[in-house]
């Protein structure tokens, strides 16, 4: 098996590639009009600084700015040290000379609203950024098929010798899932289901336990490991 990936600019990017430059380049016109120095028209910074937004501008423009630079458009200067293609084969990842080796993976990191998965190993974390690859949900479903089992295994040897695993807030044990010092045991988890969540335009996923007619709701983005664990406790509860 193997499957190649062509790199494909990070659209998504742009947008915040040019709110951040924009921001900077506003605040820095600002600062160099206080020296007779004018990069932008002098009636639109006067404009500007008589605004009601204009204060605030000044004051959070560059932070902002650079917010918008070096985290939501990070996945634009990735891009260009990405190599031309990332490879998955039987052994493991490759793309350039980085080479994550599946039976080396230690966990894997599903961050949704960053469009990227980190794979923990030996060496450090690898931070696959979907977006730089063509096809990222394939992509993104290759790399779970390779990881989850070889992980997955590991955890449930580690249960069979009588060992608690932690998944963030989640403890997995033989006698069941212990949560906040509680624990609930197989016989008493009636269902276990993930549902989106929309905040203020933030979308999140939560896990919903219930137990003995009890629900418990926990943000899926604090369960590590969290696709091995819905597998693990998939193939559990079907028992």
């Amino acid at each position: 098996m193997q499957q190649a990936y062509a790199r494909v600019f990070p659209r998504g990017s742009v947008f915040w590639l040019v709110l951040g430059l924009a921001l900077i380049y506003v605040v820095v016109a600002a600062l160099l009009a206080f020296g007779s120095v004018y990069v932008l028209p002098r009636g639109l910074l006067e404009h500007l600084f008589l605004s009601r937004m204009g204060f605030f501008l000044f004051l959070f423009g560059i932070p902002a700015g650079v917010y918008a630079l070096g985290w939501r458009a990070s996945d634009a200067f990735a891009w260009l040290q990405a190599p031309e293609a990332l490879v998955l084969d039987a052994e493991g990842l490759r793309a350039g000379d980085t080479f994550i080796a599946w039976r080396e993976v230690r966990s894997i990191v599903e961050r949704r609203m960053d469009d990227c998965v980190v794979l923990e190993h030996p060496a450090g974390a690898y931070r696959l950024r979907l977006d730089l690859w063509d096809d990222g949900d394939s992509l993104y479903a290759e790399v779970r098929a390779c990881v989850i089992p070889v992980v997955l295994e590991r955890v449930q040897r580690q249960v069979a010798r009588g060992e608690s695993v932690r998944f963030g807030p989640l403890t997995l044990s033989r006698e069941g899932l212990t949560h906040r010092g509680q624990l609930l045991r197989w016989e008493d988890i009636d269902s276990i289901r993930r549902q989106d969540e929309e905040d203020e335009s933030v979308a999140t996923r939560e896990w919903v336990i219930v137990a003995r007619g009890t629900s418990r709701k926990i943000d899926e983005a604090k369960i590590i490991n969290a696709p091995v664990l819905l597998a693990y406790l998939s193939a559990r509860l079907a028992d």
